[in-house]
C-alpha cells in the first residue's frame, strides 16, 4: 500500500512538473488575445505532450505572477519584456512574433498617431501640444511609448504638454476620438487596418499624423518601427525544456490565418533598440537608472549575441535534421521555412537548391522553377557595398557560402537591390551535411532598419558624421588603390543662427531637411553626402577631379539660392572644394576643406572657394 501511494505521489509530482502556464499580456480585450494565443498554447501542449494553461493578464498581473514563479512562458510587448528580463525573472527572448497583412509578413511593430479627418487644425506633431490624447496605457510600446518617443524629438513632452486620457483598449481609443472625446489617438500598428476589416471604421474617418513608409512593412505607422512581441520563459526552467518549447514555437503555423493576426514566430530580434528607447524615456526598468556606461553597453551586447546564437542554433538544427530525413519530413521542413518571415535558402554554394516564400517574394519570383530559369544562385544579386564587409559571389576563390563557413568570426552582410529598393541582409549559415553532398541553409535577416538608425542623422536622413568617417576611409582606400580622383565639398548655411532666432528651431529643422533633400537629388548615386553637424554638410565625389567638383558645388550653391524655404524665405550657403592629394591623410584634406569654407565666409558668404 505504501509503495502504491509513493508511486501515485511521484506520478502526481511528474504531472505538476509537466503542466505549463503561458502568460500573455492583455492589450485589446481578453477574448481577442485568447483567440490569437490559444491555438499556440494548444500546439505547444501537443508537441510537448503536456498541459499548457493560457492566462491573459494585465501588465501588473503578469508581473506579479512572474515574480511568484507561476508563469512558465511569457508573451508580451518588447518594453514589458525588457523590464521583466532586467529584474532577472525571464530568459532572453526565445522567439519573436510574426504577423502579416496583405500578404506581407513582418516581425516589427510601431505606433500610429491619428485624429479625425475633419480636424484641419491638427496636421503635424507640433499641433498635438495641449491637446487631449486617448491611449491604452503607458506600458504599451505601440500604444504610447513609441509615440511619446517620436513627439519628444519635435519638442512635445508627455505628460506635461498634453492632457492624457487612458482607456482600456486600442479599439476604445478609436471610439473616443471618433466620438470627439479626445483630439488625438495613440494605437499600435495593425489596429486601424483591423477595425477597417471589421467595418468598425472607415479610412476616410481619420487622418494619420507623421505617416512613415518602411519597405516590407504593411501597416500605417507614424513612428519608427521596433521588434514585435517577444516570447520568453521563466529563468529557472530546465534548459532542455526551454529548447523543446522554442522548437515547438518555431514550427507553429496557425490553421486559421487572418489579416493582422499571428503568422508564426522567428528567431529572436535584436531588442537593444527597445532597451535604448526605455533608457531615453526613463521607463521601467530605467525609471531611476543612472547614465549608461561602457560596461552596460558591453554587457548588453554580449547578452544579445549569446541569445541570438543559441536560438539560431536551435532553429538551424531543427531545419537541418528534418531536411536530412525522408521526403515527408523534407516537405515539413519546407513548411517551416515558408512560415519564417526571413528569406531563407538551401544551397550548395554554386547552385540554389531550395528557397522559401519570403526569399522568392523578395526576389520577385512566383516559384523556385521560375527563378532557376534565369539564375543559378541568389549571389547573382549581391552588390558591392560602401564598405569592405559585403559578400560577393566569389571571395578568396571560395563561394560565398564556403567563405561564411570558413570565417565564423565575421558578421557577414549582403547588399541587394530589387526594383530600385536596396536591402542589407545579415546572413547566418549552417551546414546540413547530407551524405556525399554539401548542403547549407542560409538565413537572411533584414538589418536595413537597424543600420539606418546607426548610420543616419535622424533629422535629415543623410549619413551621420560617424558613418561618414568610415565611408571616407573606404573611399580614400579605393582612390589610392585605383589611382583615381576623390574630391570633397564642405558647405554650411549662411546666418543659420538668425533663422533659428527669428523663425524658431522647428523652422530651422525644416530648412535643414529641405536642403538635405535638394542636395541629395542633385548628386549621383555613387556620391556620398552627410550631415557634418549643426548646419554643416559634407560631400564625397569619387572619380571626380577638382574642376568637376567645383562645378557641382556652384550648381548646388545657385540652386539653393533660388529655392524658397517655407516660412523662412531665401537662404544662401558657402562652399569649400578640394581634392585628395597623393598619400594624403583624412585629417589633412578635411582640415584644408574646412579652411576653404572659412575663407568663403570671410569673403562675404554665398560663394565657392577652391584649393
Amino acid at each position: 500500500m505504501v509503495r502504491i501511494v509513493g508511486i501515485l505521489v511521484l506520478v502526481a509530482s511528474f504531472s505538476i512538473a509537466q503542466t505549463l502556464t503561458f502568460g500573455v499580456l492583455e492589450y485589446k480585450g481578453k477574448e481577442k488575445v485568447r483567440k490569437q494565443y490559444q491555438p499556440l498554447a494548444d500546439y505547444i501542449a501537443a508537441q510537448l505532450h503536456t498541459k499548457v494553461t493560457l492566462e491573459i493578464l494585465s501588465s501588473e498581473e503578469l508581473e506579479r505572477q512572474v515574480r511568484l514563479k507561476k508563469i512558465d512562458i511569457v508573451a508580451t510587448n518588447p518594453t514589458h519584456f525588457i523590464s521583466l528580463r532586467k529584474h532577472g525573472e525571464l530568459t532572453g527572448a526565445i522567439a519573436t512574433e510574426v504577423k502579416s497583412y496583405n500578404g506581407i509578413m513582418t516581425s516589427y511593430l510601431g505606433g500610429v498617431i491619428f485624429t479625425r479627418s475633419d480636424r484641419s487644425d491638427i496636421r503635424t506633431l507640433s499641433d498635438i501640444r495641449f491637446r487631449t490624447i486617448a491611449f491604452p496605457g503607458k506600458k504599451f510600446l505601440g500604444g504610447y511609448q513609441v509615440q511619446n518617443y517620436e513627439l519628444s524629438k519635435v519638442g512635445v513632452h508627455l505628460p506635461e504638454d498634453a492632457v492624457l486620457l487612458p482607456v482600456k483598449t486600442h479599439g476604445a481609443v478609436v471610439e473616443r476620438v471618433l466620438a470627439k472625446k479626445a483630439d488625438i489617438g495613440f494605437v499600435r500598428t495593425g489596429t486601424i487596418e483591423e477595425l477597417i476589416l471589421e467595418h468598425k471604421l472607415k479610412r476616410s474617418d481619420i487622418s494619420i499624423l507623421n505617416e512613415q513608409k518602411f519597405s516590407n512593412f504593411p501597416w500605417m505607422v507614424s513612428t519608427n518601427i521596433y521588434p514585435e512581441w517577444a516570447v520568453a520563459t521563466r529563468i529557472d526552467l530546465n534548459d532542455s525544456l526551454i529548447k523543446e518549447i522554442a522548437a515547438a514555437i518555431y514550427t507553429y503555423v496557425p490553421k486559421n490565418k487572418e489579416e493582422g493576426r499571428i503568422e508564426g514566430f522567428t528567431i529572436p530580434a535584436d531588442y537593444t533598440v527597445v532597451d535604448e528607447l526605455a533608457r531615453e524615456l526613463h521607463i521601467p526598468p530605467y525609471e531611476n537608472a543612472p547614465d549608461v556606461t561602457l560596461h552596460d553597453i558591453w554587457e548588453q551586447y554580449n547578452n544579445t549575441i549569446y541569445i541570438s546564437f543559441s536560438l539560431s542554433a536551435v532553429f538551424f538544427v531543427l531545419i537541418a535534421w528534418l531536411y536530412r530525413r525522408n521526403s515527408y519530413e523534407k516537405v515539413y521542413a519546407r513548411s517551416i521555412l515558408d512560415a519564417s518571415p526571413n528569406p531563407t535558402v538551401v544551397t550548395n554554394g554554386e547552385f540554389l537548391i531550395s528557397a522559401n516564400k519570403a526569399m522568392l517574394t523578395f526576389l520577385g519570383y512566383a516559384t523556385l522553377e521560375a527563378f532557376k530559369q534565369e539564375h543559378r544562385c541568389v549571389c547573382d544579386f549581391f552588390e558591392e557595398g560602401d564598405m569592405d564587409e559585403y559578400l560577393q559571389p566569389k571571395m578568396d576563390d571560395k563561394t560565398w557560402i564556403n567563405y561564411i563557413l570558413a570565417h565564423p568570426e565575421y558578421e557577414h552582410k549582403a547588399k541587394m537591390t530589387i526594383e530600385g529598393k536596396t536591402t542589407i541582409f545579415k546572413i547566418d549559415v549552417s551546414e546540413v551535411g547530407e551524405t556525399n553532398q554539401f548542403r547549407a541553409i542560409a538565413v537572411f535577416t533584414d538589418i536595413s532598419l537597424l543600420l539606418n538608425q546607426l548610420r543616419t542623422d535622424p533629422l535629415t536622413h543623410l549619413y551621420n558624421r560617424l558613418h561618414f568617417d568610415l565611408l571616407f576611409e573606404h573611399a580614400m582606400h579605393i582612390a589610392n588603390r585605383d589611382h583615381s580622383s576623390l574630391s570633397v565639398i564642405f558647405f554650411d548655411i549662411d546666418h543659420f543662427k538668425q533663422v533659428n532666432d527669428i523663425f524658431g528651431h522647428l523652422a530651422g529643422d525644416e530648412v535643414l531637411r529641405q536642403i538635405a533633400k535638394l542636395v541629395k537629388g542633385m548628386l549621383r548615386q555613387s556620391d556620398i553626402v552627410a550631415r557634418w553637424g549643426g548646419e554643416e554638410f559634407i560631400i564625397l565625389l569619387p572619380n571626380t577631379g577638382v574642376t568637376s567638383a567645383t562645378q557641382v558645388a556652384e550648381n548646388l550653391r545657385m540652386r539653393i539660392e533660388q529655392e524658397y524655404f517655407h516660412g523662412v524665405g531665401k537662404i544662401t550657403c558657402s562652399f569649400g572644394v578640394t581634392t585628395l592629394h597623393e598619400k594624403e591623410s583624412a585629417d589633412s584634406i578635411l582640415s584644408r576643406v574646412d579652411e576653404l569654407l572659412y575663407n568663403a565666409k570671410g569673403k562675404g558668404r554665398n560663394q565657392t572657394v577652391v584649393g
